[in-house]
């Protein structure tokens, strides 16, 4: 099968489909970059507003973690430091996302063209 997005190359693995609709079949795609492309050419989902809080939350711990090992040069951290910074931002952001999604309040899910869900 072909990728959907150069047509040059065989799809491995990678594929996009439009989540604004429910009957769309996943376009093949032969890399991230070429994916990234589809995702460009189609839409992509804007973060809905408790992502947007979640990566707001994720933020300060990623300072505090910084600060704790005294650097604030992205480019100087080891590779145990810089996995455990992945480690501290993406355990915040999930973690946060989590307490608001059980508080009950769900986001309203992203309009499809025409203003309908």
């Amino acid at each position: 099968m072909r990728c959907a997005a150069c047509r040059l190359r065989t799809a491995r693995g990678f594929g996009w489909f439009d989540p604004r609709v429910r009957t769309s079949l996943p376009l093949p795609a032969c890399s991230m970059r070429c994916m990234s492309a589809l995702c460009r050419r189609w839409g992509v989902v804007d973060p809905d507003e408790h992502e947007i809080a979640a990566i707001a939350a994720a933020s300060p711990m990623a300072g505090e973690y910084l600060e704790s090992i005294g650097k604030t040069d992205l480019a100087v951290l080891t590779e145990a430091e810089w996995l455990t910074l992945l480690e501290v931002i993406i355990t915040a952001y999930q973690d946060e996302l989590a307490r608001l999604l059980d508080q009950g309040r769900h986001p309203a899910p992203p309009l499809a063209a025409g203003g309908r869900p």
